[in-house]
C-alpha cells in the first residue's frame, strides 16, 4: 500500500509536469516553425515515450502500424488509450469537446491539431466531418475511438458509422487497433471521478497493456468496413482478454 501511494505520489504531479512541458514545447515549436507537422510528431512520439517510463506502462505489441498516412480505429478502455498508439506518420486525433477544456492536457492536444467534436451539435458533427476529410488529403493520419466512449469489455460498444463512410468515400485507408490491459479496473466508465480514479490506477507497479494492429484496408463499402473493423476488434480483444486472464490465473498459483 505504501509503495502504490509513493508511485501516485509522484507519478501524477509527474505526468501534469511533463505534459506541461511538452504543451510548452509545442507552442515553441509552432510560433517558430508553424504548424510544421513533422516536428510536432516528433515531440508526440518523444511525449509516448517518456510517459511509458514515467508512468511504468509496458507495452506489449502484435503486428505492424502502417508506414503511409491511414484512420487508425482502435477500441475505447481508458484515458491511457492516447499513447498506446505511437503512428509512425504524422497524426490528428479526434476528441469530445468537454475535453479541449481540460487544462494542460486540452491546451496540448489542441496544439497538437486535434479535431473536436460536440456530438450533441449537428453543425459541429458536420464541421468535423470536413476537417477530417481535409486533413487526410493533406496527408495526415487520423487517431479516432469509434465508440465514443470508454468501456471496461471485454466486449466493443457499438462503433459510430461517420468515419467509415469517409473512408469509403475518399478512398482512405483504416488500421483497425486492438487494446487490452492486464487489469481490466483501468477503464474509466461509469460515475467514476477522474482523480480518484487515476490515483489508484497510477499506484501500480506496472500499466501492461497488450495492443495488436490488423491489416490496413480499403473498401467501397463504408457499412462493410464498419462491421468487417469492428468483428476484427472484438475478436482480438477478446482474445487478449483471454492471454491477459490465463496469465494472472499462473500468477495467482504462484
Amino acid at each position: 500500500m505504501i509503495a502504490r501511494f509513493l508511485r501516485s505520489s509522484y507519478r501524477i504531479p509527474g505526468f501534469l509536469l511533463l505534459s506541461l512541458a511538452y504543451t510548452l514545447k509545442l507552442g515553441m515549436v509552432r510560433m517558430i516553425f508553424g504548424a510544421d507537422r513533422q516536428r510536432i510528431h516528433g515531440i508526440l512520439i518523444q511525449f509516448i515515450h517518456r510517459v511509458y517510463a514515467l508512468m511504468g506502462i509496458r507495452v506489449f505489441v502484435k503486428g505492424q502500424l502502417p508506414e503511409e498516412p491511414s484512420i487508425l480505429m482502435g477500441n475505447h478502455r481508458s484515458y491511457v488509450d492516447a499513447v498506446m498508439i505511437p503512428a509512425k506518420t504524422p497524426v490528428v486525433f479526434v476528441g469530445r469537446v468537454e475535453s479541449k477544456s481540460w487544462p494542460i492536457i486540452g491546451w496540448g492536444a489542441t496544439l497538437l491539431g486535434t479535431i473536436w467534436v460536440n456530438r450533441k451539435s449537428k453543425e459541429s458533427r458536420k464541421e468535423t466531418r470536413e476537417s477530417v476529410k481535409q486533413r487526410l488529403k493533406d496527408g495526415f493520419g487520423i487517431v479516432i475511438f469509434p465508440e465514443g466512449s470508454t468501456h471496461m469489455g471485454p466486449d466493443l460498444l457499438e462503433y459510430r458509422p461517420s468515419m467509415f463512410y469517409i473512408s469509403a468515400e475518399g478512398g482512405f485507408p483504416v488500421t483497425p487497433i486492438a487494446i487490452e490491459y492486464k487489469d481490466p479496473n483501468i477503464a474509466w466508465v461509469g460515475q467514476s471521478k477522474f482523480v480518484p480514479h487515476a490515483w489508484k490506477q497510477f499506484g501500480a507497479k506496472y500499466i501492461d497493456v497488450k495492443v495488436s494492429y490488423g491489416d490496413t484496408y480499403c473498401l467501397p463499402d463504408g457499412g462493410e468496413m464498419l462491421e468487417r473493423t469492428r468483428a476484427w476488434t472484438e475478436q482480438e480483444v477478446l482474445r487478449l482478454r483471454q492471454e491477459w486472464d490465463k496469465e494472472l490465473a499462473e500468477e495467482r498459483r504462484g
